[in-house]
């Protein structure tokens, strides 16, 4: 094999160009899809901050009217203290459940996506094996092995499908 530099120019002048238009093309667009989901990102932590902000507030408030309860009776402050410790144990038991469903779904989407990716990537190997196979046996074998062989693959693929 011979280095022919007018071949070697040509492909050089068209993976340059080729390069260019897609710097042109599509790394604005890439650029402005990254530039967006940053944003919602952000928005999100800005958001998820001013929750925990009003959270910690509302938590303050409880905390500043449990002292002012604690110099009313024993039994006032007692009912009180229950039922905050029942409402706080309430808003972690649903936090918890949205929790979970939150990643029950996640992991559903995950693995619906990864067995159709497996899925695809079964029938494109499949599909390049049996091209081989063609080849090969066009090349090398007789009529009577050659069908032997068609229908030791066939009973195969039916096992592998049961």
């Amino acid at each position: 094999m011979e280095f022919n530099l007018t071949v070697f120019l040509l492909q050089l002048s068209t993976f340059l160009v080729g390069m260019w238009l897609s710097s042109k093309i599509f790394l604005p667009q890439l650029k402005e899809w990254m530039d967006s989901r940053q944003k919602r990102i952000e928005e999100q932590i800005a958001t998820a901050e001013k929750r925990q902000k009003e959270s910690e507030a509302l938590k303050a408030e409880f905390e500043s009217k449990v002292k002012g309860l604690e110099q009313n009776t024993a039994e006032i402050l007692q009912r009180t203290r229950q039922e905050a410790a029942k409402a706080r144990e309430e808003a972690i038991q649903t936090a918890r459940k949205e929790a979970e469903l939150i990643l029950a779904d996640a992991r559903k989407a995950i693995e619906s996506e990864r067995q159709a990716i497996t899925q695809e990537l079964q029938k494109e190997v499949g599909f390049l094996a049996v091209n081989i196979a063609e080849k090969i046996i066009r090349s090398s074998v007789d009529a009577k092995v050659q069908e032997k062989i068609v229908k030791e693959s066939v009973r195969e693929l039916e096992s592998h499908k049961n």
